[in-house]
């Protein structure tokens, strides 16, 4: 599985969702309060400028996780000109390497340094509606902030980023996979003991939306619904009903194993009693699992559904060994609909071990 790492893009031609995570060096924590702010500013701006959206984000001490639409370039850039490229400069005018293209600009408008110019188009090009150059420019620019502040030096990110390609919505249609992983993200404080509910943790997208930041609130509503004229007060019913608990007890499926899922904090319940109910073949309800760790979420590859899943196979099939000729799989140990991954995680997909 590791060969077609790089090949698990979506295809062109269309806007394409991918849950992504990274990790510090080490897995130590740390980001305090204030990193976590630089960190908050650094990614607004960089999404601005690169030209995608983020429909849930999470930052935690160590990692961070991230929802993102990633527009197709070549639709989004359509009758861009010159000028259009170094106008989207000036969304990035206070970092230094940017004031110095924008200087050097104007020193060759009057000089008639057209084809330097077309250069720095160019470059601005390159760095827009692409997933890789923008997880590049966030975690350099947290790595030159972080160090600068606490006279460090080195790298501050666990190599390269991990990204799970996600189902989209189709015609105002809601996608599970965009939906369940939206909530996982905003779930990641309570999994880690951190907060007891989603709203209390500044540095989610959920406690953003409810705090009335519009861009929050806009990226939710899509990934709840699928729609894009919608309102947060239609939307935030739907939304809590993943984030919590309906409160009455529930009993895993073929396990016998009871569970108080309206107890606060990891759903109430040990890491034993999932092993246990998952052992014994059993599925917990995805409220339970929502608060655990879902490995599909971050390793699967490809979340979607059958048909979603099997063309994306399809497509990259030569990568694959010759004995697979088929690429849905079902995810275990949880209710989880019609949703189907591409890796089959045979270890481990469920736990409460914090990501």
């Amino acid at each position: 599985m590791r060969k077609i790492r790089k090949f698990l893009l979506g295809p062109t031609g269309q806007t394409n969702y991918y849950h992504v995570v990274s990790r510090t060096t080490g897995r130590d924590i740390l980001f305090e309060d204030d990193e976590k702010e630089v960190f908050c500013d650094l990614l607004m701006r960089q999404l601005k400028f690169s030209g995608l959206r983020a429909l849930a984000w999470c930052f935690m001490g160590n990692h961070f996780h991230l929802l993102l639409e990633v527009p197709d370039k070549e639709a989004a850039l359509q009758n861009w000109t010159q000028g259009d490229f170094i106008k989207r400069l000036h969304l990035l005018k206070e970092e230094w390497s940017s004031k110095l293209l924008l200087d050097e600009v104007i020193l060759l408008q009057g000089n008639g340094g057209t084809e330097r110019i077309q250069e720095i188009a160019d470059s601005v090009k390159a760095r827009l509606f692409d997933l890789s150059m923008f997880m590049k420019e966030l975690k350099l620019k947290m790595t030159l902030a972080y160090n600068k502040i606490h006279g460090r030096k080195g790298t501050l990110w666990e190599g390269p980023f991990k990204s799970v390609l996600l189902q989209g919505a189709e015609q105002g249609e809601s996608s599970d996979a965009l939906r369940m992983v939206a909530a996982y993200i905003d779930l990641n404080p309570i999994r880690a003991g951190l907060a007891k509910e989603p709203e209390a943790y500044r540095w989610c997208s959920y406690a953003a939306a409810v705090a009335g930041v519009r861009t929050a609130r806009q990226g939710l509503c899509f990934a709840v619904t699928g729609k894009t004229k919608i309102t947060w007060k239609k939307v935030l019913q739907e939304y809590r009903c993943l984030l919590y608990s309906k409160g009455e007890k529930v009993v895993a499926e073929t396990s016998g194993c009871e569970m108080d899922t309206a107890s606060k904090g990891k759903a109430g319940f040990s890491d034993s009693q999932i092993q246990k109910v998952l052992s014994a073949g059993g599925r917990l309800p995805l409220a339970v699992a929502l608060r655990c760790r879902v490995r599909y979420f971050s390793d699967g590859a490809v979340l979607g559904n059958q048909n979603f899943v099997d063309d994306f196979f399809v497509q990259k099939k030569e990568y694959f060994g010759k004995n697979r000729d088929t690429g849905a799989r079902k995810l275990s140990g949880a209710e989880w609909g019609d949703l189907r991954v591409l890796r089959d995680l045979k270890k481990s997909p469920i736990h409460l071990k914090t990501d």
